[in-house]
């Protein structure tokens, strides 16, 4: 039998599952003559095998919004997002199935500064925009995300799922 050092492994996967669009805004995208639809699609922040003796790890995932039957100059969205299940937009956590929790969030760049929020408690909201749609828009943020597991981390599958608000 040989000898080794045993590494425990987390699986952290972020679902950015709930999306809805809302033309609350006053500078709502103008529809054309025969009105317009929005689809969003997002890939998961999905961090892999973590080990909690390496300290922070990142992965980054995307948010795309495509849009026809627009008639627009400017076109422009806030894509916001919420705090997820546990915690807050500026503390958000995964757990585990047994309800270990692990810190992690959700930036606007690779720098991980800014913390991409809803607007509320100095958090950001990414604003996409362009120059003109005329018939079909489409826009892709990419979302970076980092995970700080502690050497006290259980092994296991840790998740959360965050509400990605897009308004037009």
């Amino acid at each position: 039998m040989r000898g080794g050092v045993v590494r425990p492994v987390a699986l952290a996967v972020l679902t950015l599952a709930i999306v809805w669009l809302s033309p609350a805004r006053s500078d709502a995208l103008v529809c054309g003559l025969f009105g317009c639809s929005c689809a969003v699609t997002m890939t998961t922040l999905d961090f892999g095998a973590i080990n909690p003796l390496e300290g922070l790890q990142t992965a980054q995932g995307e948010v795309e919004v495509d849009c026809t039957g627009l008639a627009e100059l400017f076109p422009s969205i806030a894509i916001k997002m919420q705090s997820g299940t546990w915690g807050t937009i500026n503390a958000r956590k995964m757990r585990a199935g047994a309800g270990d929790p692990l810190d992690y969030n959700i930036y606007t760049s690779s720098q991980h500064n800014v913390i991409w929020g809803n607007d509320t408690s100095g958090t950001a909201v990414v604003a996409s925009g362009g120059l003109l749609a005329l018939g079909h828009w489409n826009v892709t943020r990419t979302v970076y995300g980092r995970v700080a597991p502690s050497p006290a981390t259980k092994p296991g599958e840790y998740s959360d799922t965050v509400v990605v608000r897009i308004d037009w």
